[in-house]
């Protein structure tokens, strides 16, 4: 059957379930299928690799260095999350999946050399163009991060992994060995097999499978929310476009009624019916299209809905904050803001929290040094004590003592911060209205040293004992002052859902330089879209702020 006919049974499929609203259809895990389907091909290619080259070597390995051997099989799809390889709203287009392959593949390359590159160099290169090398090395990283900053993340990666992988040979066979070296043979040709097979079962499984066959098993429930140009535009590119989504109708915020679409979708009710309208139909996914749905509304509407275990995505009009600062994301080929449910929230923050202490001891033990001398400079340009503890705002309102090196004179008076902070929050301190960052400058209670400290971010760094108490995380919205919390609008206050960090998403993106709701917004676009790979990638800009020392003051 040829692919027009196809989609013409289809759409009259869709039109004829136009006019009933269902209850919550069974969605199979798309992601969870795709993530097996994987591994699995990435297992079978390796099995093969090893038959097809010779068994008899990888037999005597332990069971160790063939973990090893596997886990570097395995990043043959290590980068397919960073090119939104698992993206229900992304690879139902076919040159959209095949082209992000073949990118995740190349990183994939990468790394594989990388790994080979350190056990061979000695053979190509003489010990003395070592340091030239990578010094010529690091300017084409510097040129690859002015150009591509978007994926300087993923190349960072690459030899991420492959400096992993290298440790790891080291610490379960001897060095001298370099057991990994001996089967770069099957290495290579598992790398070939995943890939040439990962391409075709991928292809046959998502847009025949997926799209087609189990087209209504795999299909999400859509809401609407908006009555104007907009929500026409979208509901219309979903069904153009044949996408595995069904609009089960609108939310009318502004009394637009109906809107014109090739397949006529009903209106579910205003935005006070909208408690009524999930709990009646089978929602997976909201999108939000109307401007003249006020802030309060708009974060009572993501609450509501991602409690629930919804997505809600937002055109980046309504939240342009988001659109200027950050990659955002992207709804079957439209740019949209996507705020994702927290179906999973226990599971990760008991990850996180787990990844936080671990990474915080190792660190605080590397860095005592530098710590013992910030301590004992403070010491030697003013009088009192080392570190500054004030009383903050943690978790749901919760006060804790936070630690920071003090970089103020002793008995400084709260008033500058106070008065300024609170003129900030009210608004009355904008980007357009004000020349210069978004925060106190040249201020004359700061020490030398505390000068120093500010800049370079070490100021911070005692907040690390605050992680290990478990009243911080690494990364997260940042703690305010019981005063601060004070003036907040109720909306405000959502950020303090979670746990405040050392640094955060406004600390990268916006770091002195937005205003105070605009702020809150990035910490919000946080809050509900965490996950360890933000985390990570948060931690890593983190460090390239502090060294441009950008906002710092």
């Amino acid at each position: 059957m040829s692919a027009k006919p196809q989609r013409a049974i289809l759409a009259s499929e869709d039109t004829a379930a136009a006019e009933t609203i269902v209850e919550k259809e069974r969605f199979l895990p798309y992601k969870p299928i795709l993530v097996l389907h994987d591994i699995l091909i990435v297992t079978v290619a390796a099995a093969a690799a090893v038959w097809v080259v010779g068994a008899g070597q990888y037999i005597a390995l332990s069971a160790a260095q063939k973990a090893l051997l596997f886990g570097i099989c395995l990043i043959t799809i290590a980068f397919f999350p960073s090119f939104n390889l698992y993206s229900y709203h992304l690879i139902h287009s076919a040159r959209y999946h095949l082209l992000n392959m073949g990118k995740a593949f190349c990183l994939s390359l990468v790394t594989l050399a990388a790994n080979m590159a350190t056990y061979t160099w000695p053979l190509f290169l003489p010990p003395r163009w070592l340091i030239p090398v990578l010094l010529v090395f690091a300017v084409v990283l510097f040129v690859f991060n002015r150009i591509f900053s978007e994926r300087m993340i993923e190349v960072l990666k690459a030899f991420g992994f492959a400096c992993i992988a290298v440790g790891l040979a080291g610490l379960i066979g001897p060095p001298q060995e370099m057991f990994v070296l001996k089967f770069w043979q099957q290495l290579l040709l598992a790398g070939f097999l995943a890939i040439s097979t990962l391409v075709v079962t991928r292809y046959v499984t998502v847009h025949y499978v997926f799209n087609v066959v189990y087209r209504r098993s795999f299909r999400r429930q859509v809401l609407v929310i908006g009555s104007n140009q907009e929500a026409e535009r979208v509901t219309n590119h979903i069904i153009r476009l044949n996408a595995p989504f069904w609009v089960a109708g609108t939310v009318d915020p502004c009394g637009g009624g109906e809107i014109r679409t090739t397949v006529p979708k009903k209106v579910l009710g205003r935005l006070g019916d909208l408690d009524a309208i999930l709990g009646k139909n089978g929602i997976h996914e909201a999108i939000v299209t109307d401007e003249c749905i006020k802030k309060t509304e708009l974060i009572t509407i993501i609450d509501m809905l991602t409690t629930r275990g919804i997505s809600v995505w937002f055109l980046p009009r309504l939240m342009p904050i988001i659109d200027i600062k950050l990659h955002i994301d992207n709804f079957c080929g439209i740019p949209m803001i996507r705020l994702s449910s927290n179906r999973y929230t226990r599971i990760f923050s008991i990850l996180k929290s787990v990844t936080d202490w671990a990474t915080t001891l190792i660190g605080f033990i590397l860095i005592l040094p530098v710590l013992a001398a910030a301590a004992v400079a403070i010491k030697l340009d003013s009088k009192g004590p080392v570190f500054y503890r004030p009383q903050v705002v943690g978790r749901n309102g919760r006060l804790f003592t936070m630690f920071k090196f003090r970089s103020m004179i002793t008995g400084a008076s709260k008033n500058i911060h106070k008065d300024y902070v609170t003129s900030l929050i009210k608004g009355d301190i904008r980007p357009e209205s004000s020349n210069r960052p978004l925060k106190i400058v040249n201020d004359p209670r700061i020490t030398r040293v505390g000068n120093f400290l500010r800049k370079t971010s070490i100021d911070e760094l005692p907040q690390l004992i605050n992680v290990l108490k478990g009243d911080m995380s690494l990364v997260g919205p940042r703690p305010c002052l019981t005063y601060e919390y004070e003036i907040y609008k109720d909306w405000h206050k959502k950020r303090t859902m979670v746990k405040p960090g050392i640094t955060g998403l406004w600390q990268v993106v916006g770091r002195s330089e937005v205003a105070f709701d605009d702020m809150i917004l990035l910490d919000l676009y946080y809050i509900y879209n965490r996950s360890i790979e933000l985390d990570f990638n948060i931690l890593i800009e983190t460090i390239f702020v502090v060294l441009r020392k950008k906002g710092a003051h």
